[in-house]
């Protein structure tokens, strides 16, 4: 069953009329935002369940909540008494509080402008949204009588689903606002339970209608009687040997704390953690600097100028022979070098208003591709501007498209999407730049190094 398609079904125009008059927002604005948050919700469903705890919390969310669907076979009628539909709301506050924590008001503040709606209606439609998405997927668990591992799989089953959704003007805020980096690259899955059972109980998880391979635990028996070995020659030579082993092991890492502290006691901070070469400085806040970025070590503050600078060596720099391995590889070969300069892609292009890349770009990607190769280290940002997108498309969609398609060629040539950020910026210019001082809009890539 399409899950989509279902709640489709379930938010007929009956529905949206009387959702709408309750918000008191016009039935067209409300329902894009109803739209908005149906793909926002199940966005954070799925990146919930790429954990053991959000596979749990979820599926005790829709049995605790007793979400078995039957709201949905009568909801036009619910929705008639306005105190129904605000304990709906309420019950899906709570649910957005632990499914989706600290992410309430910034999911409203984005359905609020990409909508057009009040933030004040933007909450309430995101509590009532949930209630009903929740409801549809319980019906789900309970007539495919599914555990919490088949509702995590199905779930993800309507990830492509999900990609070809969502419209072009709200897939950019969606990825950013919730995360959505791995799970719209393809590269999320759903996580495992790891199921612990009694003594020679047969583990069995169903999931639909398929049942996976059983395994059996056995539990070793442990005794709690105590153990006199005071009298035992063996015993106290244990006790000796123990704990001479640990004075030997607290006198070390001691020695060690004082030589570190020693060793960095003249560690100089960076003046600056961001360089460019263009002059453009842009904030990385995506999937890359959430991840774990391994820090760079600092440069010691020196006495007389240096004979030699430590670098990192590169596994091979067989290739590095063109205008980008140029700018980049006497940056990433020093270390002395601050992260966070940003270089341009200037030998991709895509033709106006498309996805295509124009004669010459795959020689740069590729370019691209064997310089994070030779250095394992190195963690970029694609940041893309757009201002030729045609009617229909945005030009920070436009800009997203382009630099993820990128993104997904360096992927494919075996870098890990760990390494690799894309975020569109659309023009350039801030719609709320009150300046009034003219900026030309931008039609390029940058790769800003966020780790070397």
């Amino acid at each position: 069953m399409n899950l989509f398609a279902t709640l489709n079904e379930v938010l007929n125009s009956d529905v949206l009329s009387r959702i709408a008059a309750y918000v008191d927002e016009p039935t067209e604005k409300t329902n894009k935002a109803v739209n908005g948050l149906v793909y926002t919700i199940i966005g954070g469903l799925m990146k919930r369940t790429t954990t053991e705890i959000g596979v749990n919390q979820l599926f005790n969310h829709i049995q605790k909540g007793r979400y078995e669907g039957t709201l949905t076979d009568n909801l036009a009628t619910t929705l008639r008494d306005p105190n129904q539909t605000n304990t709906l709301i309420t019950q899906g506050d709570e649910v957005i509080s632990h499914l989706l924590p600290a992410m309430k008001s910034s999911i409203g503040s984005m359905i609020s402008s990409y909508a057009g709606i009040r933030n004040s209606s933007a909450i309430s439609l995101l509590g009532l949204t949930s209630t009903i998405v929740l409801n549809v997927l319980g019906k789900q668990v309970k007539s495919q009588k599914l555990d919490a591992d088949g509702l995590a799989s199905t779930l993800f089953a309507e990830r492509e689903a999900f990609v070809n959704a969502v419209p072009d003007e709200l897939m950019p805020r969606l990825i950013e606002k919730v995360g959505l980096h791995q799970i719209v690259n393809g590269v999320a899955t759903p996580a495992r339970r790891s199921a612990v059972e009694s003594p020679g109980r047969s583990v069995a998880s169903t999931s639909g209608s398929s049942v996976r391979s059983t395994a059996t635990v056995t539990r070793p028996s442990v005794s709690y009687d105590p153990v006199d070995d005071s009298d035992s020659d063996n015993g106290a030579l244990t006790k000796w040997g123990v704990g001479a082993l640990l004075a030997v092991a607290l006198a070390v890492g001691g020695y060690f704390v004082y030589q570190n502290t020693i060793n960095h006691s003249g560690v100089a901070q960076d003046s600056s953690d961001l360089a460019t070469v263009t002059g453009d400085t842009i904030q990385a806040d995506t999937v890359t600097r959430s991840l774990a970025v391994p820090v760079e070590p600092k440069p010691q503050t020196a006495t007389a100028a240096p004979t030699a600078v430590s670098t990192a060596a590169p596994v091979s720099t067989t290739g590095l022979s063109g205008n980008l391995s140029q700018l980049m590889t006497p940056y990433l070969g020093n270390a002395m070098l601050p992260k966070g300069r940003v270089f341009p892609l200037t030998g991709v292009a895509f033709i106006p208003g498309s996805l295509s890349l124009t004669a010459g770009s795959q020689a740069t990607i590729n370019e691209l591709a064997t310089l994070l190769k030779s250095y394992p280290q190195l963690q970029i940002q694609l940041v893309g501007y757009a201002n030729d997108a045609q009617a229909g498309v945005t030009n920070k969609s436009l800009s997203f498209k382009r630099v993820n398609q990128i993104k997904q060629q360096l992927m494919a040539s075996g870098i890990s999407f760990v390494r690799i950020d894309a975020i569109g910026r659309g023009t350039g210019v801030a719609k709320n730049d009150t300046s009034r001082i003219p900026k030309p809009t931008m039609r390029k890539i940058n790769v800003k190094v966020v780790a070397k």
